[in-house]
């Protein structure tokens, strides 16, 4: 897949022509990624995993967490964010991982690529990734249980805010892996402790206060609670044992908090960003 990509994505500027715009860049290299995505076959295991989640949130039906609101209902809305997070980082860091180690990133700097280009195009790629999952997860919850999203700017929005933050915390993330194997292991960590801290494979009722509110600080806890909100129309931000029917404005400014946070996070997933390493001398 990379030596493809090195072939037949990066522009090759030669000396006295006039460089490519950024965005042309980023918009070429973005429809190279979808079609590499398509041929490569781990890609495809990385997607189709997470939709695993969803299915088995169909075996917990058959009591209400919330009124008119199944278990599975509530689980299987958070697994939306989980989808992010999944391809973000697992899919993400094996990539990049990859073409370092071939030389594929250098190549792409020695020609003139952006940055921008390279992020924007791998970024821009699992948002698409992470759309077509939505859809097929909301397509299972109008199908089963004919619910559908209570306000869908605001199971988007989280979305989109959790794909770019997870797809950049998976490229800073290779800073500690040699290669696209140890990139497979290793990237099993960040999402097993994220998993984790997401309130989806243990609900964050069942901890202490303490414990709870600290993972309400980390990015995965509030992202679940937002999907979940906007999707089931309740404010779920503080949790279960808070929720309460919740439309409109009302909703917008209880989830305010956790957008925000949302945000604060992004920006740090930008930031480290500064080390990621573009050759494989690099790596520690």
């Amino acid at each position: 897949m990379v030596s493809t990509l090195s072939e037949t994505a990066a522009p090759h500027q030669q000396a006295g022509r006039t460089p490519i715009n950024p965005v042309r860049q980023l918009l070429r290299l973005t429809r190279t990624e979808l079609t590499l995505f398509y041929r490569y076959r781990m890609a495809l295991y990385i997607a189709i995993f997470p939709l695993l989640f969803a299915f088995i949130g169909v075996m917990m039906e058959g009591t209400d967490v919330l009124p008119d609101v199944d278990t599975a209902v509530h689980y299987i809305a958070g697994t939306l964010a989980l989808v992010a997070m999944i391809v973000g980082i697992l899919h993400v860091s094996n990539v990049y991982a990859a073409r370092r180690e071939q030389l594929v990133l250098k190549r792409f700097r020695a020609s003139g690529v952006t940055p921008f280009a390279l992020f924007g195009a791998s970024t821009l790629a699992v948002l698409a990734v992470v759309g077509l999952l939505t859809v097929v997860i909301g397509a299972l919850l109008a199908g089963r249980y004919g619910v559908w999203p209570a306000d869908p700017v605001l199971v988007v929005l989280p979305l989109v805010l959790l794909t770019v933050m997870m797809g950049l915390v998976g490229a800073a993330f290779t800073r500690f892996t040699r290669n696209a194997e140890s990139a497979q292991l290793m990237a099993m960590l960040p999402f097993m402790s994220l998993y984790a801290a997401s309130g989806l494979m243990v609900p964050l009722e069942s901890m202490p206060d303490r414990v709870a509110d600290a993972l309400r600080l980390l990015p995965m806890a509030p992202a679940v609670e937002l999907v979940q909100s906007g999707y089931l129309g309740y404010d779920l931000t503080g949790g279960l044992d808070e929720a309460s029917a919740a439309t409109g404005l009302e909703l917008w400014v209880a989830a305010a908090p956790s957008l925000g946070l949302l945000l604060v996070w992004l920006a740090v997933s930008v930031y480290t960003l500064r080390y990621f390493r573009w050759d494989p001398r690099q790596v520690s």
